[in-house]
């Protein structure tokens, strides 16, 4: 460009100073722009720009001189208005020309001549390393930078602490994001990440599980990081919109999410300018005005590469020393770790030969290397550089928080100092050393920063503690009791486990449950052929019938008939049913399901007497991270998949989730996940779950222990499920009446229960024959009339062998009952006569009034006052 040379500035006074100014700021790869404040035209201008310029520079308006989009002119039209000095944010230029270009600088008030006017010093900026904006970011991808401020430099924390925050953020941000997504290299205090196929709702909330985790990282940290704030700006490239535009875009996002402070009233620190220090040394965000050291950004991107193909240490720290070496000034590269004692131990060095390199033994070290070596104390590596003698340092490697070790250099001889690794280098090797579980282990990857994720729990056996608010407790306590089962729940909610459950504590072989999954029959023919042959099979299994109001009427009734007898008549001939055991899962309870017409009613009876209700996930939110890493382990060894566990917002994310399809929609969901990811964590990005996180990373809390480990101090106890006195009666009488129908000889049950609740009733009393009346709510004439003919029947009941176990549950339920409205004998034949409706319906009335201990008028009259009442 030609300087305007008709208005020189004012300390310009001749013709060889102007050339001079020209040269200068095309030495330099910049532009200086004078331009008038009132009409906003160029005046003059010095140096170069990236593009050229056909028709010149002075005389246009500035914007179109420059060729900048209209929405990006705000900070210089408001600078030249005000007549204020102000640092520029990236502006693209040359749109246009041969391409899109980004340059920064600022803007100074200047008088040009006696014209009001402004200084516009334009200066290249650089892209982020290693990211090509046309080939990297599509149409509709979602390109979002993150950042990092209030930091604070002090004499011991400055650029080189900030680039390993940023490696260490970036070693974690590995682990969160997608296969596919394109993640770069930190470039001051940002990253630059790339998400693919998201749409903007989906990739806020993908960025809010990523701050979320940041936060929970950058909470523990210390020294200049210990006020740090990620933040993340958004911009999707839309059609026909340039790359970098979409860039510049996320990257204004970023800095106008980091102009917002919380702080309102201050007062003054000596650390204030460092403050200031660090946010002038990132003002720009991702695009960077400094000096590129070209090769050590190729150094750390081939050390990132390694991770790719090698997964043992030893094989890592060798191809790692290599790469050193090849860097050139370096005869001997060692890696050491941190071992136990805070002793250094050796994991490899290579050394320079004339064949190139090869893998020195410790014995073959240096004497003068191998004693500084011994002599070497983790102490003395708290600072940047140790030196160990002529020409060797030893270079600390950290990260998540602390010491993982060293890389020793050795420089060759007469060369001087060889190459040094950049700190964000440095952070990685120590990184990849912290990800290592033991000496010769496969390499991890990258771990999360802070808080450290918790590994799955491996080897759950049992019902997961997961008590199913008692439904468990019940199965155990029903599995000892010959009678159908109801296992009722939702959708999803483990009923099939419970009948597992079942099955298991009765003593049933794996082999031995058979699941009929009322769903799949395809017509009556099949579904009756299919569960009578297994009514009639083996001994000892457990049926086990899914959804049974799916089934035909017809064949509802006559499952109903034949499970409620024990017996099957078929072409005339009638025989029992093979010793099993019945358990039907439902989604409603047998009495709602029968009053709405899907289950026979008499289907309903049998299934009634007993049902376990399992409740939701949603109500069960401590079995949530149980239930979750069962079936994580279950998917990832069927997939053959190395799988460590869940990050801590994956678990908030599980936890905060109401899952209405139970545990099966959880499975679907981890499933999805590990299709999705082939790394060793799962995050809420793979699970697809955001409900809970907060970009703060305030809704997990934080503790050292599991959440599993301080559920138990919870002041909520939960207790196991005991049935009530009533109950265990209950379930005793049902299985004395199985016993009985299965032996074939019926017993005066009603007239043993009657006895025994007379006498526990006395012992009750200490043997008064009043007290004993008033308990039961009858006079005490009746005591002494009703005794000579317990006695009578006291051989009978104490040789029974099915009456002994409800013989000692009547005394402790009159032990325990409280005196009510009706009496305990009312109370015990309601439910004695329930039972026989539910399991006797085989029997003739005469046969149920036996088994009551009364006539057969009696027993239909009780029985018609009972279905009146109830």
């Amino acid at each position: 460009m030609a300087a305007n040379r008709v208005t020189p500035l004012r300390y310009l006074t001749y013709t060889g100073a102007v050339n001079t100014l020209e040269q200068h700021y095309r030495s330099i790869g910049s532009c200086l722009l004078v331009i008038s404040r009132d009409s906003g035209t160029v005046l003059c201008s010095y140096g170069e720009l990236p593009f050229v310029t056909p028709e010149g520079l002075e005389g246009r308006d500035w914007r179109d001189a420059l060729a900048v989009a209209g929405d990006s002119t705000a900070v210089v039209d408001r600078a030249l208005a005000a007549g204020v000095a102000a640092f520029l944010p990236p502006l693209v230029v040359g749109a246009g020309a041969d391409g899109d270009y980004l340059m920064g600088g600022m803007m100074v008030p200047q008088q040009w001549g006696g014209v009001p006017a402004g200084l516009l010093f334009l200066r290249p900026l650089s892209l982020p390393w290693g990211l090509s904006v046309d080939e990297h970011i599509g149409y509709d991808d979602v390109v979002a930078v993150l950042g990092v401020d209030r930091l604070e430099f002090s004499p011991t924390w400055g650029m080189p602490e900030m680039e390993g925050l940023m490696m260490e953020l970036r070693c974690g941000l590995e682990q969160l994001l997608r296969e596919g997504d394109w993640l770069g290299l930190p470039e001051g205090a940002t990253l630059t990440v790339i998400l693919r196929g998201l749409e903007p709702e989906a990739a806020l909330d993908v960025c809010r599980a990523l701050l979320s985790h940041l936060h929970q990282g950058l909470a523990g940290l210390e020294g200049g990081a210990q006020c740090a704030r990620a933040c993340i700006g958004l911009s999707q490239r839309l059609r026909e919109q340039p790359a970098l535009t979409a860039l510049v875009g996320a990257n204004t996002a970023l800095l106008q999410a980091q102009a917002g402070g919380d702080e309102r009233i201050r007062f003054s620190s000596p650390w204030d300018p460092l403050g200031q220090a660090a946010r002038a040394l990132t003002a720009t965000g991702v695009f960077r005005d400094a000096e590129v050291d070209a090769g050590a950004r190729r150094y750390l991107t081939e050390l990132l590469t390694l991770q790719d193909s090698i997964r043992r240490l030893e094989e890592y720290s060798e191809r790692a020393l290599e790469l050193t070496l090849s860097q050139g000034g370096l005869a001997l590269a060692a890696l050491l770790r941190v071992g136990s004692g805070d002793s250094l131990d050796l994991l490899c060095a290579v050394a320079v030969d004339d064949g190139g390199t090869s893998v020195l033994a410790e014995r073959r070290l240096p004497k003068d290397l191998k004693a500084a070596l011994r002599a070497l104390q983790t102490s003395a590596l708290d600072g940047r550089e140790r030196p160990l003698g002529e020409n060797c340092v030893a270079l600390p490697l950290r990260s998540r928080g602390r010491l993982q070790g060293c890389l020793v250099l050795q420089d060759s001889q007469n060369t001087g100092p060889g190459f040094r690794p950049g700190t964000s280098a440095l952070q990685q090797l120590g990184e990849k050393i912290a990800a290592t579980r033991h000496s010769g282990g496969p390499l991890a990857e990258p771990g999360p920063v802070m808080p450290v994720a918790r590994e799955m729990e491996k080897g759950i056996e049992g019902y997961v503690l997961d008590n199913m608010e008692g439904a468990i407790d019940q199965a155990v306590f029903l599995s000892r009791v010959d009678l159908p089962v109801a296992v009722v729940g939702e959708r999803g909610t483990g009923k099939m486990y419970v009948a597992q459950v079942i099955h298991s504590e009765a003593g049933g072989a794996p082999d031995d449950m058979v699941r009929l999954d009322c769903r799949s029959f395809r017509n009556r023919r099949e579904a009756w052929s299919r569960i009578s042959k297994e009514l009639h099979r083996g001994s000892g299994r457990t049926l086990v019938f899914k959804s049974p109001q799916l089934l035909h009427p017809e064949i509802q009734a006559r499952l109903a008939r034949q499970l409620a007898s024990r017996t099957a008549t078929e072409e005339g001939e009638s025989r029992y049913l093979a010793p099993n055991r019945y358990v039907a899962l439902l989604p409603e309870s047998p009495q709602r399901l029968a009053a709405k017409g899907d289950l026979d009613a008499r289907l309903a009876s049998v299934f009634a007497g007993y049902p376990i209700p399992v409740p939701p996930l949603r109500e069960r939110p401590r079995a949530v991270l149980r239930w979750a890493h069962k079936i994580l382990e279950q998917e990832s060894a069927q997939s053959d998949r190395r799988v460590l566990g869940f990050t801590p917002d994956a678990e908030q994310a599980l936890l905060k989730h109401k899952w209405p399809g139970n545990i099966s929609e959880m499975r679907t969901v981890i499933q999805e996940a590990l299709a999705r990811t082939d790394k060793d964590w799962v995050t809420p990005v793979d699970l697809g779950l955001f409900v809970g996180i907060s970009a703060d990373g305030q809704a997990l809390a934080r503790t050292d222990r599991s959440f599993l480990e301080a559920r138990s101090e919870t002041t909520e106890v939960e207790t196991e499920y005991l049935p009530s006195a009533e109950e265990a009666l209950r379930l005793a009488l049902g299985q004395a009446l199985a016993a009985m129908l299965e032996t074939e000889a019926l017993r005066p049950i009603g007239s043993w229960l009657d006895d025994e609740i007379i006498e526990a009733a006395l012992e009750r009393s200490g043997g008064d024959a009043r007290g004993a009346a008033e308990f039961l709510q009858t006079r005490t004439r009746n005591i002494g009339r009703w005794l000579p003919k317990i006695r009578e029947r006291d051989a009978e009941r104490e040789t029974s062998l099915l009456w002994q176990s409800a013989r000692e549950l009547v005394s402790q339920w009159v032990m325990e009952l409280a005196p009510g409205e009706s009496p305990p004998q009312q109370i015990a034949e309601s439910m004695l006569m329930t039972l026989i409706a539910q399991q006797c319906s085989g029997l003739t009335m005469a046969e149920k009034a036996r088994v009551m201990g009364v006539s057969t008028p009696t027993f239909q009259k009780r029985l018609k006052q009972q279905l009146q009442e109830s």
